[in-house]
């Protein structure tokens, strides 16, 4: 052992390897040539493996490469040291390059023996083959399913928008002479003397009129809804008042069935909050109204309370309040629950779904989903129902500057100088309308029935505002609207754009090229007059009989005083018939108020007005300042 550490590389004594072969050329030429060549193969092959290993990373057996390319070159390395130990009689190097090799082949024998399973599971080129035909054929089949679904999708796209396309156009049609019946329901409650009769009979035409709006409108809200087209559209408005003008209309249902209707808010409400005010109004009324038209006995309750706030980084507050409704009305029973939000489906006898459409719940849903909440139900048959849902709002600061409105009295005149309008509309009941709500107040309107003629009109006339219909032969408002802006003499003329289409792109489009506002039909006159008053800069003139009998609806009490009122003992009777909720004993009441005495018509005025329209509350409320009042005047003489 001592001898081989000492002499592992001394080749004293040893011969060269050439002697064995007796130096013939021919014969060690033969093995030079033949070792130089293996090992210039050998060499080549782990320069191979390892480009391969470098361009496919992927391959799982890279280790075992290296090491068959290690065993490779010692393989390689041991033919140059034959070669070099036919001069060199190094044997020693030699045996130890071998004992390297043999090492390496070992431990690659090993490495083949734990790789040779995995190595096994690896498919043969005729499974392959066999895999790629059922690929290809599945990829054929799956780019004809693709092709197929492409194709069924596009008929659905197109029968949607065939379908959307005929709903709105119906809904064209039926909004043209709706704006005919509900504009003259306006004219005729604004401009003419009517008896009680008439004007009873002229409000439930206006009522059933809008009633049928509300229809036509439910139906179109599903078409946008199942095109996903149905969006929110935000703005500022004062929460108290949105709230109030809700509960009033419901309680007046209310009042009519004889039930109790309450509400609770919560003292933490924001005064503003940006919203879409339409669509939340649309949500809080249908659940209401259900709840009062389910209800037969008992109440119906209404609660608005603030869950939470916060503050973002802008410094503005943010409000997660929930609106409750909760009624003692018949239930629902639990098959029903699931349904009740799916479309046309309702609950209840026949004589209670005849009274719908069956879509209010389910497009209360989805304006609530995309307010970011979701309506939720709580019922026992037989004892009533909780519907409740929780949306996010932001406080809005300016609320004031688009949201407040003064009602001031019937409008029947302006100041200045008398102003000129033209409307451009090929229906003559369109135009009709609008000519019958202006002139009295005092406007010339000029008519024209298409939008070249009303080109004409407006290069004559010079009117100092425009209103045009979109749909019209011969040049179509938006054809008309490009041609007043491109002129230099009305590029600064308001210019209302007003249609019947349900369709946001005409809407836009009208804006887009040069319209300053957009009027629905079928035509509010209140819309109308306000956008007449903006553009045109107005100051109207109210009725002083209507400012009269108003006036009392705020708490000033000097314009209290003004107002004569009846004895107490009148004003507790008339107390105890509102509380119990006795219209015709207070019309009566009223009626012989005023025929007994002359100061006393304004006060009988307010009486009929409240009582006329069902507003207990608000009649209740104004009975009992009176009562108040008349109490301190007593108090104050006595001391």
């Amino acid at each position: 052992m001592p001898t081989f550490f000492n002499y592992p590389f001394h080749s004293n004594g040893f011969i060269p390897h050439g002697h064995c072969y007796l130096w013939q050329t021919g014969l060690v030429w033969l093995h030079i040539i033949s070792d130089a060549t293996i090992a210039l193969a050998y060499y080549s092959i782990p320069f191979l493996l390892i480009y391969f290993i470098s361009k496919r990373k992927d391959v799982p057996f890279n280790g075992v490469f290296l090491l068959f390319g290690a065993f490779i070159v010692a393989c390689g390395t041991g033919h140059l040291m034959d070669i070099w130990t036919l001069w060199h009689p190094d044997y020693w190097i030699a045996g130890s390059l071998k004992a390297l090799t043999a090492i390496i082949s070992i431990y690659t024998a090993f490495a083949l023996f734990y790789l040779m399973p995995q190595a096994l599971t690896l498919p043969s080129p005729a499974q392959l083959e066999a895999i790629n035909r059922v690929l290809s054929t599945e990829i054929v089949e799956r780019k004809r399913i693709e092709q197929e679904l492409r194709l069924a999708e596009e008929v659905a796209q197109n029968s949607s928008q065939a379908k959307s396309e005929f709903l709105a156009n119906m809904s064209h049609e039926l909004r043209t002479p709706l704006n005919g019946i509900l504009g003259y329901t306006q004219i005729l409650q604004r401009t003419e003397s009517l008896s009680e009769k008439g004007r009873k009979g002229v409000s439930i035409i206006y009522q059933c009129g809008s009633h049928l709006l509300t229809l036509i409108n439910d139906v179109l809200d599903l078409s946008k809804i199942e095109a996903r087209k149905l969006e929110l559209h935000p703005v500022d408005f004062y929460l108290p008042a949105f709230i109030d003008s809700v509960t009033e209309i419901c309680r007046i249902r209310a009042e009519q069935k004889v039930i109790a209707f309450h509400i609770q808010l919560d003292p933490d409400l924001p005064t503003g909050v940006h919203a879409d005010e339409k669509r939340l109004r649309q949500v809080l009324i249908n659940l209401l109204s259900n709840a009062i038209k389910f209800t037969h006995q008992g109440s119906v309750t209404f609660k608005v309370q603030v869950i939470a706030q916060e503050s973002n980084a802008n410094g503005q507050t943010n409000y997660k309040i929930r609106f409750q409704v909760i009624d003692t009305g018949t239930g629902i029973i639990p098959e029903q629950a699931e349904k009740i939000f799916q479309p046309f489906e309702q609950v209840g006898n026949q004589k209670r779904q005849s009274e719908g459409t069956g879509l209010g719940l389910t497009i209360s849903q989805n304006i609530v989903l995309l307010m970011g909440g979701q309506i939720q139900v709580q019922s026992v048959f037989g004892k009533g129902s909780t519907f409740w849902f929780e949306a996010k709002f932001s406080e809005s600061k300016d609320w004031a500057k688009v949201s407040r409105v003064v009602e001031q009295g019937t409008i029947i005149a302006y100041q200045g100088q008398r102003r000129t309008i033209l409307i451009a509309d090929d229906k003559w009941e369109n135009r009709s309308v609008i000519v019958n709500l202006l002139e009295p107040v005092g406007f010339t309107v000029v008519e024209a029935s298409q939008g070249q003629e009303g080109w004409e009109k407006a290069l004559a006339h010079k009117p100092d505002m425009i209103i045009t219909d979109l749909v019209m032969p011969v040049l179509n408002g938006f054809e008309l609207i490009e041609r007043l802006r491109q002129s230099e003499q009305f590029k600064e003329i308001a210019v209302i754009a007003s249609s019947a289409s349900v369709f946001a792109i005409d809407q836009h489009k009208s804006i887009d090229v040069g319209a300053d506002a957009f009027l629905p039909k079928p035509v509010e006159a209140e819309t109308l007059l306000e956008m007449l008053r903006q553009f045109l800069h107005l100051e109207w003139i109210f009725d002083a009989k209507i400012d009269a009998i108003k006036k009392p609806y705020t708490d000033d009490l000097d314009h209290q005083n003004e107002i004569i009122y009846p004895a107490k003992e009148v004003l507790q009777e008339l107390l105890e018939l509102t509380e119990d909720g006795d219209i015709q004993k207070i019309l009566e009441l009223a009626e012989e108020l005023s025929a007994s005495d002359q100061q006393l018509s304004i006060f009988a005025q307010q009486l009929v007005q409240l009582a006329s329209n069902f507003q207990l509350k608000r009649l209740e409320n104004f009975i009992q300042q009176y009562i108040n009042q008349l109490s301190k005047f007593l108090i104050y003489n006595s001391s």
